[in-house]
């Protein structure tokens, strides 16, 4: 099974959208579709460790390195990269703003558990 094809799969194993993934790696929708289709071959080092984190997977199995696929257990994302992730800026964002979002993201959490 090729990178690409590992990609796909664990996304839709998970329900996530290729938009989606893109949106949380800062990269098109585009760049994903080409990497599950093999036209590009190498996922960029910087890019493997936060999308095997986004597929609950691990980087070895993502790569083909290692054969048996176990889900990761996300860790909690620290707020240097919830500041990064939102507002590109990590430095210029207060606590306040990083509770509300937290905040947020909690009540999405239960609405979507509701459903």
């Amino acid at each position: 099974m090729t990178i690409g094809e590992r990609i796909k799969q664990r996304r839709k194993a998970l329900g996530i959208s290729a938009e989606e993934l893109a949106a949380q790696l800062g990269k098109s929708p585009a760049t994903i579709y080409r990497y599950e289709k093999g036209e590009i071959e190498k996922l960029p080092g910087d890019l493997l460790e936060p999308m095997a984190a986004m597929l609950h997977t691990s980087p070895g199995w993502l790569m083909g390195w290692e054969q048996e696929q176990t889900d990761s257990i996300p860790r909690p994302i620290t707020d240097t990269e919830l500041k990064f992730a939102l507002w590109g800026d990590a430095e210029n964002v207060d606590d306040d703003d990083l509770a509300a979002v937290r905040q947020y993201a909690e009540f999405l959490k239960e609405k979507k558990r509701r459903k």
